[in-house]
C-alpha cells in the first residue's frame, strides 16, 4: 500500500513520491492489482503545475523532460477517501473499496508519504496517532493478513509512531528519529525539469533515497538491512532508523517490492540531493520563487505569496507561545521545558483535545510542517499533566491562545 497524506500544491512532493514509488514496484513485478495507493490527487491538475497532468519526483536538464511519474500511476482512493479511517479500513481488509485482502502467506509492503509530528501523522484534514497505527498492526496479526510487513515512513518525528511497536512480524524504518525534522529535496533552485522551475519541492529525500536504490540496484539480491544502510548514508540530515521485528532484515528487498531483478534507474544524468528541513520548506521555496519571479506581475503574486507564508508561521508560533503563558503564567522554566523537551509518553485523548482546538479557532493551516513542529508543546503539556495531575483545560487554553494570538 502507498499512501500520500497530503494535498496542496507546496506538498507536491508528498504524490510525486508515492507515483514514484508505485512505478518502482510495477517495474520490479508487482502486479497492479496488488497494489493499493492513497492519495488526494490534486498536484497533477493544479493550475500551478508547469507541466499539467505531470509530476516528477526529479530534476532534468533543459532539453531533457525526465520521467513523469503520474503516466500509469493509478490512484484508488483520493480527495476526501483520504483519510486514517479508509487508511485501517484498506490495510485491515475491510474497506469498501479496493482492499489488503494478503494472508499469512503474504508479505506486505507500506510506505507512507507526508507531515508528521511527536506520535501522529497528518492525512488533508485529520491525523493518525502512535497507538491507532499499532492497534492496526495487532488486528492485522490477530487476522492473519501477513507473513512479515515492512513500512516505510516519511514524516517529521516519524520514529515516534514505532517507539511502542511490539506487534511480530513487523518490520519499520522511519525517516527521522521520534524528535527531530525529516528533509525535503529538489527544492527551490534544484527543482528545474526541463528548463522550468516546479516551484515546489520534488521529492523528499529518505524517499529518494530508498526508491532510487531500489531502482539502481538488483534487490533480489540486496537485503532489507543492506538498503537500510544505504539510505541511512544517503540521508544525511535525519537519524533514518529501523523499529519493529528485525529477526527478517536479512531477506531480500525483493520480497516485499517484486521480484524482478531489472534495474530501472532513470535514465538522466545523477543529480546530488540536497536537503531542505520540512519545517523551513514552504517559506524558503516562497522566497525562491519570489527570488526567480521572470515578471513583475509574477514577482508581486510571490512576493504577496511570501507574504502570507510568513504571516502565517508567525500567527502558528504566536498561538502556541501563548498557549505556554496560559498554561505556565509567568515560569519561564516550564514554559522552556514544554518547547524543548522530549516526551515520549504519550497521553492520546489530552494531545487531540489541544490539537483539535487549534485547528478548529487557529488563524492558520495547521496541517503544514511549520505548524505540526509545534505540536510537541502539547505533547510535552499533556505528558506534564500525566505525571503531576495538574487541573488545566488543554482544549480551552488553545482556544484563548487563538483567539488571543490571532495575527491580522
Amino acid at each position: 500500500m502507498l499512501v500520500a497524506g497530503s494535498n496542496g500544491f507546496y506538498n507536491y512532493r508528498h504524490q510525486a513520491d508515492v507515483c514514484h514509488s508505485y512505478q518502482v514496484v510495477r517495474s520490479k513485478g508487482i502486479p497492479a492489482e496488488n497494489i493499493i495507493v492513497m492519495a488526494y490527487d490534486d498536484i497533477a491538475g493544479s493550475g500551478s503545475n508547469p507541466f499539467p497532468g505531470k509530476l516528477y519526483n526529479k530534476p532534468s536538464a533543459s532539453g531533457v523532460e525526465g520521467v513523469d511519474v503520474y503516466d500509469g500511476c493509478n490512484i484508488d482512493y483520493s480527495g476526501s477517501d483520504v483519510t486514517p479511517e479508509t487508511f485501517q479500513a484498506v490495510l485491515t481488509g475491510t474497506a469498501s473499496g479496493k482492499s489488503l485482502q494478503s494472508t499469512a502467506a503474504d508479505n506486505v509492503f507500506v510506505f507512507f508519504s507526508d507531515h508528521g509530528a511527536p506520535g501522529l501523522i497528518a492525512f488533508p484534514s485529520s491525523e493518525m496517532y502512535a497507538s491507532d497505527l499499532t492497534s492496526t498492526f495487532d488486528t492485522m496479526y490477530s487476522k492473519k493478513m501477513y507473513n512479515k510487513l515492512t513500512f516505510y515512513l516519511e514524516t517529521c518525528e516519524s520514529g515516534s509512531m514505532f517507539e511502542s511497536l511490539t506487534t511480530p512480524g513487523v518490520y519499520a524504518v522511519s525517516a527521522a528519529n521520534p524528535t527531530e525534522s525529516s528533509w525535503g529535496t529538489y527544492c527551490g533552485s534544484d527543482a528545474m525539469v526541463n528548463g522550468k522551475s516546479i516551484g515546489s519541492c520534488l521529492g523528499d529525500l529518505f524517499s529518494v533515497s530508498w526508491m532510487e536504490d531500489s531502482e539502481a540496484m538488483d534487490i533480489t539480491s540486496e537485503t532489507l538491512s543492506a538498503q537500510f544502510s544505504a539510505v541511512k548514508s544517503a540521508t544525511a540530515k535525519s537519524q533514518v532508523m529501523q523499529w519493529g521485528d528485525l529477526s527478517f532484515t536479512s531477506d531480500m528487498v525483493s520480497e516485499f517490492q517484486g521480484d524482478s531483478a531489472s534495474n530501472s534507474a532513470d535514465s538522466s544524468s545523477k543529480v546530488e540531493r540536497t536537503g531542505v528541513s520540512a519545517r523551513d520548506i514552504d517559506l524558503q521555496q516562497a522566497m525562491s520563487n519570489y527570488k526567480t519571479a521572470t515578471s513583475p506581475k509574477e514577482r508581486l503574486a510571490m512576493g504577496q505569496e511570501m507574504q502570507r507564508v510568513l504571516a502565517e508561521q508567525i500567527a502558528v508560533e504566536a498561538a502556541y507561545e501563548s498557549f505556554l503563558e496560559i498554561i505556565y503564567p509567568g515560569d519561564a522554566a516550564k514554559q522552556e521545558d514544554a518547547r524543548d523537551g522530549k516526551s515520549v509518553k504519550f497521553n492520546k485523548n489530552c494531545e487531540r483535545a489541544a490539537r483539535d482546538s487549534f485547528k478548529q479557532f487557529g488563524d492558520f493551516d495547521s496541517y503544514t510542517g511549520f505548524a505540526l513542529q509545534f505540536h510537541r508543546y502539547a505533547v510535552n503539556v499533556c505528558a506534564d499533566i500525566t505525571e503531576t495531575g495538574m487541573n488545566v483545560d488543554v482544549a480551552q487554553a488553545a482556544k484563548q491562545a487563538c483567539i488571543g494570538a490571532t495575527v491580522v
